[in-house]
């Protein structure tokens, strides 16, 4: 089993994400897992679209990183990706990740001769994904929306190249006490992993 874990932010001395990031790599290690971590604020990814990676306009571009970065993605078994939600979804450099890296004829494509020709079929289908996403309300405000994110994440983001993708999520990010942050993330890791391994 190979992990590639995608880590989406920029402060990697203390919060939620950084530490979530920890504990996944120990779970990983405790579960004999090879694993890689995709730095995006590190490697100072850039998430803007270029217009000559615009599909819809004809551009099929991939710079020789994102191929790279495609790579690593076609190698893995699982993807994990770690962001925290901002303003209703995932940072800008991870969505720019995403519009950059899963490119239609890697990750997706659609077929003309489909009945519903406007499902794609998925690429990457033998890849299971997990989302470990922090908010900073309580769960019930997220549970009256009946939770956005875990259905995008599910039906339109990565359910878009994969068959098998499941979100975890810890609420009230920022008013936890230290003690029962390092419990929640530590089970929230360990929830996540064994998940993806199966």
């Amino acid at each position: 089993m190979k992990a590639l874990i995608i880590f989406g932010h920029p402060d990697t001395n203390i919060g939620f994400a950084v530490n979530m990031l920890e504990a996944v790599k120990n779970r990983l290690q405790e579960r004999d897992c090879d694993f890689e971590v995709l730095d995006l604020y590190k490697m100072n990814y850039d998430p803007v679209l270029k217009a000559s990676e615009l599909y819809t306009a004809g551009n099929r571009e991939v710079s020789s990183e994102n191929l790279q970065i495609q790579k690593k993605i076609k190698e893995a078994n699982g993807l994990i990706f770690i962001y925290p939600i901002w303003w209703g979804g995932m940072p800008a450099i991870m969505k720019g990740f995403m519009d950059r890296v899963f490119t239609p004829w890697f990750a997706y494509k659609y077929r003309k001769d489909k009945f519903i020709n406007f499902v794609p079929d998925k690429l990457l289908d033998d890849k299971k994904v997990v989302a470990l996403v922090s908010f900073g309300a309580p769960k019930f405000v997220y549970a009256m929306l009946l939770h956005p994110v875990k259905i995008i994440n599910r039906f339109v983001i990565f359910g878009f190249f994969s068959k098998k993708s499941k979100t975890f999520a810890i609420y009230k990010a920022n008013s936890q006490t230290a003690k029962d942050r390092i419990a929640e993330i530590n089970k929230t890791a360990q929830q996540g992993v064994d998940w993806l391994i199966g």
